[in-house]
């Protein structure tokens, strides 16, 4: 398995604000969009197409794990590139609070010598920063 993780950021919104945005997985669109294609979401999963190297690959996730405040889980649902569970770790703080993304991923040896992991890290930064900009200007609701 291969970690991959970001910086922790420091959002201006209560915990359980960042988590009832991300608990419900059809509000993911507004940090996934434009980089992936088709996003389709319902509060427990959502599918959409990611294209790389010039190939779009389906992808789908499910909610595994939902802790109020804490913790928003995702895994692979019908179809995957590989096995994986990615976290949006939250916690509260004084004036808000801070999040994490990390993915455990099982990367296929062929995909982790195309560049995988370095493709992972970029789409967890980039999802990041936009839940960021997201926070920052009052849209997560």
């Amino acid at each position: 398995m291969t970690t991959i993780l970001t910086a922790t950021a420091d959002l201006p919104v209560s915990a359980d604000a960042l988590y009832a945005f991300l608990a419900d997985l059809s509000n993911h669109r507004a940090f996934l969009e434009p980089a992936v294609m088709n996003f389709q979401g319902e509060p427990d999963r959502h599918s959409y197409l990611l294209e790389v190297m010039g190939m779009k690959m389906p992808q789908e996730l499910v909610a595994k794990t939902r802790i109020p405040g804490q913790l928003v889980s995702l895994v692979p649902g019908t179809r995957k590139l590989f096995d994986h569970e990615l976290r949006f770790e939250l916690a509260a703080t004084g004036e808000g609070c801070t999040l994490r993304l990390v993915d455990e991923a099982d990367i296929p040896m062929m995909m982790a010598m195309m560049g995988a992991e370095k493709l992972l890290q970029g789409q967890l930064d980039q999802a990041l920063a936009r839940i960021q900009e997201l926070a920052g200007e009052g849209k997560l609701a």
